[in-house]
C-alpha cells in the first residue's frame, strides 16, 4: 500500500536565502537534498549519526524525488552587499571578503512540504518513514543558518492538495527540460556527506597547510516542472562555428518562418508522421488539439541593460499536452540547421542547440509567478477602434481589455488578473508595439504590451492573443 512521508518547515522569517549549487542565483524551493542535509545537522551534534536514523536516511536516498509545495517566492528588490571573515587567508585572519546577499521574499504562510511516496510493504519502511519523521522535529534551519525552520513529519494516507497560495512541484523525467532543476538525494548521498565533514575537521591536522575536501557532496540534479505547466523543448542559436548568435526582434516572423521550415523537412516528416506535422506543427486544420506546438522565440531578458535580441526559441505544447511531440522534437531537431528563406537574408545561417541545463533567461520565462508582463507585444483578437469609441480613449481600452479576457481565455488562462496596457513596453530591449512587424494575416490587429497580475501563481510559459503560435503575446516573470 502506497502511504506518504510528509515533512513540513515552517520559516521563522519571510526571507529565504539559500541559492543554487553555482552559487549564481537564488534557489526556490529548497531543494529536497537542503532537507536531507538539514535532517543530518539536526540530528548528529559532533557528526555521531544515530544508527536507526542513518538506516533511515540511506531507505530515504532510494526513494523516488519528492513532491513540493511551497508559497511564491519572489527575489528581493536589491542586493546586500556585506563583508565576512576571509577564512582562506593566514596572513591576514582578520581581513574581511566581499559577499553579496539577495534573498528570496516569501509571499504566502512560510510552509514548505516535502511528501515522499512509499510502499509500507517491505520489511522496515514504515519504521525507517517514522524515524525520519521524528527527525524533523530537531531540525532548526533549512538554507542558510540564519534561515531558522520549526520542522514537523508525519505518515499520511493522501497527498495533501494543492491550494490557491501555494505552488506544487513535481518531479519530471530526466531527459525533460523545465527550467528549474533541484538537487535530490541519490544513492551514497548520506556516505558522501559524512566524508566531507570528516575531511573538514581533519583540515588543519598538519601545522602550516590547509588541506581542502577530496570531493564533495554526491546527489542528483533533477528536473522539476509547475503543476499545470506547459510541456516545451528549448533550443539556443549558435553559429555553424558554435558561436552564439542572435536575431533582432524586430524579425520574430520571419525568424518564425524558418523554424517552420525546418519542421517540414523529411528529417521531422519520416520522424513523427506528415499528418502530425501538418496538424501540430503547421496549425492544419486551425483547431487547436492537446499536442499543437507554439514557435516562441525568446528575446533576452534580465534585471538591468540588456538588448533585447532573440538568442534562444521554445517550442512549447497546450497545458493539456503530455509532452511526448516536444520530447521528441528536442532529440530531432538539436544541432539541425536554420537557413534562411528564398528571397531574405536578413536571418543567418545558424543551428539550433538543446538547452539541457538550468538557464537563467529559460527561467524567466518557465517559471510560477503572480506577475507576467509582455516581451513581445500581444495582437488583440478583435478590434478595439469600432465607430462608438473613435474620439473616447478610456472605451477604447475598456474594449481592449475585452478583447484580452478573450485571448486569456483562449489561450487556456482562466483565472481572474489586474490588467494594465501600454503601447510601450516594460521590459528593458523590448520595442514599441509599432516596431514590431508581424506576418501579413495578423497586422491588422491592434496590439498592446500588457502586464497581468493574478491572485494566485500562474506557470509560464504563457503566450497569449492572435500569434500566440508565432511569437507574439509572449510573457515573462517579473517582479511584483
Amino acid at each position: 500500500m502506497t502511504r506518504y512521508l510528509l515533512l513540513s518547515f515552517r520559516f521563522l522569517d519571510g526571507r529565504y536565502h539559500g541559492q543554487t549549487d553555482s552559487g549564481e542565483s537564488p534557489e526556490w524551493p529548497p531543494s529536497p537534498f537542503r532537507v536531507f542535509q538539514a535532517l543530518i545537522a539536526g540530528n548528529a551534534p559532533g557528526g555521531a549519526i544515530p544508527q536507526p536514523l542513518r538506516e533511515a536516511l540511506i531507505w530515504l536516498e532510494q526513494l523516488p524525488p519528492p513532491d513540493i509545495l511551497a508559497p511564491p517566492g519572489r527575489p528581493a528588490d536589491r542586493p546586500l552587499l556585506t563583508y565576512v571573515l576571509n577564512n582562506t587567508s593566514d596572513r591576514a585572519p582578520n581581513s574581511r571578503a566581499p559577499k553579496t546577499i539577495r534573498p528570496t521574499l516569501l509571499d504566502g504562510d512560510r510552509l514548505v512540504e516535502y511528501v515522499w511516496a512509499f510502499d509500507d510493504a517491505p520489511p522496515h519502511a514504515r519504521l525507517h518513514a517514522d524515524t525520519v519523521s521524528d527527525a524533523a522535529r530537531h531540525v532548526r534551519a533549512l538554507g542558510w543558518g540564519i534561515d531558522l525552520a520549526i520542522g514537523h513529519g508525519r505518515i499520511v494516507d493522501q497527498a495533501p492538495p494543492q491550494t490557491q497560495r501555494r505552488t506544487r512541484y513535481c518531479p519530471a523525467r530526466p531527459e525533460v527540460l523545465t527550467g528549474l532543476d533541484l538537487r535530490t538525494p541519490t544513492n551514497g548521498s548520506l556516505v558522501s556527506l559524512e566524508r566531507t565533514f570528516a575531511e573538514y575537521l581533519r583540515r588543519y591536522e598538519t601545522p602550516g597547510i590547509t588541506r581542502f575536501e577530496s570531493a564533495g557532496a554526491l546527489y542528483e540534479p533533477r528536473p522539476y516542472s509547475c503543476r499545470g505547466q506547459r510541456p516545451f523543448a528549448a533550443f539556443r542559436l549558435v553559429t555553424l562555428q558554435g558561436e552564439a548568435a542572435s536575431i533582432s526582434p524586430r524579425l520574430i516572423a520571419p525568424f518564425v518562418g524558418v523554424v517552420r521550415e525546418l519542421l517540414g523537412r523529411p528529417l521531422v516528416t519520416n520522424a513523427i508522421g506528415a499528418e502530425t506535422v501538418e496538424r501540430d506543427l503547421m496549425g492544419h486544420p486551425k483547431a487547436s488539439t492537446p499536442t499543437r506546438v507554439s514557435i516562441l522565440p525568446l528575446p533576452t531578458i534580465r534585471d538591468g541593460h540588456t538588448d533585447g535580441r532573440i538568442r534562444r526559441v521554445m517550442l512549447a505544447q497546450l497545458r493539456c499536452g503530455d509532452g511526448d511531440l516536444c520530447h521528441r522534437l528536442a532529440r530531432i531537431l538539436h544541432a539541425q540547421t536554420l537557413r534562411p528563406l528564398p528571397g531574405e537574408d536578413r536571418i543567418p545561417v545558424i543551428e539550433l542547440e538543446r538547452i539541457a541545463t538550468q538557464d537563467a533567461v529559460l527561467s524567466r520565462y518557465a517559471v510560477a509567478s503572480r506577475q507576467w508582463t509582455s516581451v513581445t507585444p500581444v495582437l488583440l483578437p478583435g478590434y478595439d477602434d469600432r465607430k462608438q469609441h473613435q474620439g473616447d480613449h478610456q472605451k477604447r481600452l475598456a474594449r481592449a481589455e475585452q478583447l484580452l479576457c478573450r485571448a486569456m481565455v483562449q489561450a487556456g488562462i482562466d483565472v481572474p488578473a489586474q490588467i494594465e496596457l501600454s503601447r510601450v513596453p516594460w521590459w528593458p530591449g523590448s520595442l514599441h508595439v509599432r516596431d514590431y512587424r508581424p506576418r501579413e494575416k495578423l497586422q491588422h490587429y491592434p496590439r498592446y504590451h500588457v502586464r497581468l497580475s493574478f491572485d494566485t501563481p500562474i506557470t509560464g510559459p504563457l503566450a497569449i492573443g492572435a500569434g500566440r503560435h508565432a511569437g507574439f503575446g509572449i510573457l515573462a516573470a517579473s517582479e511584483e
